[in-house]
């Protein structure tokens, strides 16, 4: 579910981007033109390696089993899980946020 959610955020993203790139086009507005393709292409570009840092960390943890009873110490793999489920829209919400600052600043 939450692999379903980043991947909303990305087309929103795109789709609301793409909305303000051709309005600024139409419309002729050359200084809204400058922002807004910056801040699409390096919210595009943060998007990807926002979630490849995002697999670098949870490839060692998907090793994690469990055997045995119930643990004696704190619950590690409620934890896994947890970060398995919020990571990707904190992730890729970075990303997205991170790249557009730095086309916001270029700009």
């Amino acid at each position: 579910m939450p692999y379903a959610i980043a991947l909303f955020e990305a087309a929103a993203f795109t789709m609301i981007a793409a909305a303000v790139t051709l309005a600024a086009a139409l419309f002729h507005l050359s200084r809204v033109l400058a922002f807004a393709w910056r801040i699409w292409l390096w919210g595009s570009v943060g998007f990807v390696p926002a979630n490849v840092v995002l697999l670098a960390i949870l490839f060692p943890l998907s090793n994690v089993a469990i055997v045995g009873g119930p643990p004696r110490h704190p619950d590690l793999f409620s934890d896994v899980m947890g970060f398995v489920l919020v990571g990707p829209l904190l992730f890729s919400s970075a990303g997205v946020i991170l790249g557009g600052w730095y086309g916001w600043r270029l700009a």
